[in-house]
């Protein structure tokens, strides 16, 4: 059995490609590929991805078995939660020794790249859903280390332990590509037709079988406007105070940051791309689809 393990990125197209695996479940497993059926509005495989980063494998070894007592020769698991991979070896050899130990004899690891100043933009704008971000302690944070992490950043939901988010490609995904025996198949953001990470799905014959259905609103993950983004800033805001009669008084201080906030973003994000679009461009030429190393399907 062959394991595809798609890491994301974070903001590259995932929860596209994964409404588009999880629709089209029942035809893949007629060829013999496995994607694990998820919730239509969560198709992504993120519950397995947060057990691993926690050190919990039983999801994932139910995942292999459901695929080998279907007949399947290639598993597709896909999480950017696994953003984390290139920055936690630990991890990266529990997924591998995992998938080893229950059968698979073949892994590989693909991984999509977007230009770093757009990502950074839309990154900003995903993380209003979740928790508040601010943009100049992240345009710090990113200009100082090449990546950003968030400790626990959903602390009232007990699901995302961690999150690492990518900036310096050439340097913490060369690592990666040096740290594992496994190949490491890297994919441009920009190379998006039919859509990003396409090559990762046409290598096992599987592209022709994806049939993107009607009217399914969780097909993709798109920005949203500034008004709704500031107020999904403003509601974590007040989950993390949690005491509505506070408001009156903080109000006016929330307006003022929440404004800066997001007036930087432009600012910020330029400089970001300035700073590491050589290292994204040098990733792409060094590992990117050029260079990759063809993976055939175990039987």
């Amino acid at each position: 059995m062959h394991l595809i393990v798609h890491i994301g990125f974070h903001k590259t197209a995932s929860t596209f490609l994964q409404s588009l695996l999880n629709e089209n479940h029942a035809a893949l497993a007629e060829r013999g590929i496995w994607y694990a059926p998820c919730p239509r509005d969560c198709p992504e495989h993120h519950p397995i991805a947060w057990a691993l980063m926690g050190g919990d494998t039983a999801p994932f070894q139910a995942v292999l078995r459901d695929a080998a007592a279907n007949g399947c020769h290639t598993v597709l698991f896909s999480s950017e939660e696994l953003e984390c991979v290139p920055f936690n070896q630990q991890l990266a050899d529990l997924i591998e020794s995992t998938a080893l130990a229950s059968g698979v004899k073949t892994i590989e690891w693909d991984v999509v790249l977007r230009d770093p100043g757009e990502y950074f933009a839309s990154l900003h704008a995903q993380l209003h859903w979740h928790t508040y971000a601010d943009s100049l302690f992240m345009f710090t944070e990113v200009m100082n280390k090449g990546m950003l992490f968030m400790s626990d950043p959903m602390p009232k939901s007990g699901t995302r332990p961690y999150w690492f988010f990518c900036f310096d490609h050439h340097s913490y995904v060369g690592n990666f590509v040096r740290s594992t025996a496994a190949p490491v198949h890297v994919h441009d953001y920009a190379d998006g037709q039919p859509f990003p990470g396409w090559r990762m799905l046409d290598r096992i014959g599987a592209l022709d079988a994806l049939v993107r259905p009607a009217g399914n609103p969780n097909a993709c993950n798109p920005r949203r406007d500034e008004l709704k983004i500031a107020s999904g800033f403003c509601d974590r805001v007040m989950e993390a105070v949690n005491a509505p009669q506070w408001l009156p008084e903080l109000a006016p201080a929330i307006e003022d940051c929440l404004r800066a906030n997001l007036a930087g973003v432009p600012v910020f994000a330029e400089a970001v791309g300035k700073r590491y679009g050589p290292s994204y461009r040098a990733a792409i030429r060094e590992f990117g689809p050029a260079d990759v190393r063809e993976v055939a399907k175990a039987g």
